[in-house]
């Protein structure tokens, strides 16, 4: 490329050089001056004096970095606060470990019940022909998903391992829900 008079490059250094004796005048007056004659002075004046704060111990130095405190003064202290919130938590956590393992059992159980269906999808996966892995084994995946959802399905509508079921009712449903499978539908007809 070539350089034009009035290129950027031109009208940025003569910027430049026109403001230097600017930036020259501002920093000098601005910059700090040493002044050798002065500063020992200082120092021997700081060292004649004692110092008049103490070093802090080290239970006020950490002080900086205690948490805030709330300045609005309650009738009840923290520690109250939190046996309050205790005391109405644990019902509320119950209920909700109570669901959790009741949606674990019903899983676990539908997948007990599935398990022959769920054996073979492996087996398809690892021994079955190349048309089946092809197929990603379409139709066992089929039969064990449908088996699955419908076993969870049902164990749910019928609260199995509930709250408020009994086991002798847990033991009923879960022979209700192994009558379920497809296969077992086939034989009996």
């Amino acid at each position: 490329m070539t350089e034009n008079k009035g290129s950027a490059r031109d009208y940025v250094e003569s910027y430049v050089k026109e403001s230097q004796p600017d930036v020259d005048g501002y920093l000098s007056e601005q910059q700090p001056q040493y002044d050798p004659t002065k500063a020992p002075t200082q120092a021997s004046s700081s060292s004649s004096k004692p110092n008049t704060s103490p070093a802090p111990t080290p239970s006020q130095q950490f002080k900086l970095h205690l948490p805030t405190v709330n300045p609005i003064q309650t009738n009840e202290t923290p520690k109250d606060e939190q046996k309050l919130k205790d005391q109405n938590n644990p019902k509320i956590e119950w209920a909700v470990r109570d669901f959790m393992d009741q949606k674990r059992e019903i899983h676990e159980t539908a997948l007990e019940n599935c398990a022959d269906l769920h054996e073979e999808l492996f087996t398809c996966f690892k021994d079955g022909s190349w048309w089946d892995k092809a197929k990603m084994c379409e139709d066992q995946k089929q039969r064990f998903w449908t088996c699955y959802h419908q076993q969870k399905k049902f164990l749910k509508a019928v609260n199995y391992k509930g709250a408020g079921t009994t086991p002798e009712e847990n033991d009923i449903n879960l022979y209700k829900a192994m009558r379920l499978r497809p296969e077992d539908a086939e034989k009996s007809e």
